[in-house]
């Protein structure tokens, strides 16, 4: 990428992270998720939480989905955060928070399907993250909501140039970042670096969203299996018609995919994980995913095309 167009990317993201729609409390929440769970305080999330109604409300919706695994519904906030955990809450509000953060008129991805995926995406991350031992369940939660914020960039700061992407990846049926760049020269994978790192993200969730097409890249070997597990979860997720709203013409073989390889590497009791099976036990999940969606992030445009 040239130092130019680097600069243009930088531009319209600083547009993007100063709208006035991004909740008041999105910045401080990031800020706690920075931190170790030892240093957070209960108090200060059921305060962040409460603070806007609209959020609030959101989020004991979203716990009370059979997708977090409560046996029953809570019935305060700070019922929701004993229930569900410190870290569990902080990602539910910042799924929340991202509902809400930016206007979605007009975009050339319907963000019903694009907030469909990355939730989708999210749990699936989080699902196959609880088979790793050892592993940070939020954090893989955190990692794949996070890992196309780039399309909102794309959607809201280059918003001709994407429409363009959109209907060369239905015309040819090629992957959405193949056709950004084709038509564009970068992919979301840049500029939601850009955004990630105007948001201060931590390092890790900036290699997954920079790395999760190019996994096996020079620069992302210390953080390999948190990509390598977002890079799946993304192929499982277009797998089950989680995707972008429209067909891709690919072939797909998870095992063979050098991603399984980096996490075989590190965890080596996925030897004996019936990955057919796993594929097949997401289907349960999808219409939960689409009624979570529908919840936090309005009702679905075309979801029943997709």
């Amino acid at each position: 990428m040239t130092t130019a167009l680097k600069a243009q990317i930088d531009e319209r993201v600083q547009q993007i992270e100063t709208m006035p729609a991004i909740p008041t409390v999105f910045f401080p929440l990031l800020q706690l998720m920075r931190g170790s769970l030892e240093e957070v305080k209960l108090d200060e999330v059921v305060r962040l939480v409460s603070y806007d109604g609209t959020l609030a409300a959101q989020c004991l919706r979203m716990a009370s989905s059979p997708l977090f695994g409560l046996t029953r519904p809570p019935k305060s906030i700070k019922a929701a955060v004993m229930s569900l955990g410190l870290r569990r809450v902080q990602t539910i509000l910042l799924t929340c928070c991202l509902g809400q953060a930016f206007p979605t008129r007009n975009w050339a991805l319907d963000p019903s399907v694009f907030w469909r995926h990355s939730l989708g995406c999210a749990l699936v991350c989080r699902k196959l993250s609880e088979k790793l031992a050892g592993d940070d369940h939020e954090k893989a939660y955190t990692a794949g909501l996070l890992h196309d914020i780039g399309f909102v960039v794309n959607c809201l700061a280059f918003p001709a140039e994407f429409g363009k992407v959109m209907e060369l990846a239905n015309r040819e049926e090629i992957q959405l970042h193949e056709a950004e760049t084709a038509v564009m020269g970068f992919t979301h994978c840049e500029t939601g670096h850009a955004l990630a790192e105007k948001w201060n993200l931590s390092q890790d969730i900036r290699e997954v969203i920079a790395h999760h097409h190019d996994h096996e890249a020079e620069g992302t070997r210390t953080e390999q299996p948190v990509v390598a597990l977002v890079h799946l979860s993304d192929l499982l997720c277009r797998m089950r018609n989680l995707g972008h709203g429209y067909y891709e013409r690919q072939k797909v073989d998870l095992i063979a995919d050098p991603a399984w390889g980096v996490l075989i590497k590190e965890h080596r009791e996925l030897a004996s994980m019936d990955l057919v099976r796993f594929t097949f036990e997401l289907d349960d999940a999808i219409e939960e995913i689409r009624a979570t969606v529908a919840t936090i992030f309005g009702p679905a445009q075309s979801m029943a095309r997709s």
